[in-house]
């Protein structure tokens, strides 16, 4: 998948749009936590909002990793990037991103150009040192109340019966 310096314009300026989309999602966004503080708004419709921004938040983002491999790939071509329309001419057609998962993920399955990137090796997993915690234990001659429900003694400090589970 061969990317020109006119996809890069093309995904910088609709990195832009997606930023300015995503800002004022984030401005409805609070806005509906306040309606749902203040009662005015039921779960399903919060839930709504919040899965809206969190999509526009997520697009966003995943955009602007790929606007980071087309910068990457232009400096390892030594490319320059003077005008975000127009380029150097490539024997491939320039590809336009949509802003679908489809315009982000070439047919191959991976992200951006085939430029061969690598992930970085698995990093040693962290050992663990056991420790000995002793919690101080209430002593056995304190003081103890009886359940206003079941009349069982129950420490004084004590919520809930320990025997029928009721709340004191």
């Amino acid at each position: 998948m061969s990317f020109g310096v006119d996809t890069l314009g093309g995904l910088s300026e609709k990195l832009k749009q997606l930023s300015n989309d995503t800002q004022n999602m984030y401005e409805a966004f609070i806005d509906a936590t306040q309606l749902y503080k203040q009662g005015k708004m039921n779960e399903k419709e919060y839930f709504a909002r919040i899965g809206d921004y969190l999509v526009a938040t997520s697009a966003m983002n995943f955009l602007a990793i790929r606007v980071i491999f087309e910068i990457k790939g232009a400096m390892d071509k030594g490319t320059s990037v003077k005008n975000p329309t127009g380029g150097v001419a490539t024997t491939a057609p320039p590809q336009q991103a949509g802003f679908g998962i489809g315009g982000f993920v070439n047919a191959g399955g991976s992200v951006g150009p085939s430029a061969g990137y690598t992930l970085p090796s698995p990093q040693a997993e962290p050992t663990f040192k056991p420790v000995d915690i002793e919690l101080p234990r209430p002593k056995a001659g304190g003081s103890t109340k009886n359940c206003v429900f079941c009349g069982a003694s129950i420490p004084q400090h004590a919520k809930f019966c320990s025997k029928c589970g009721k709340s004191q």
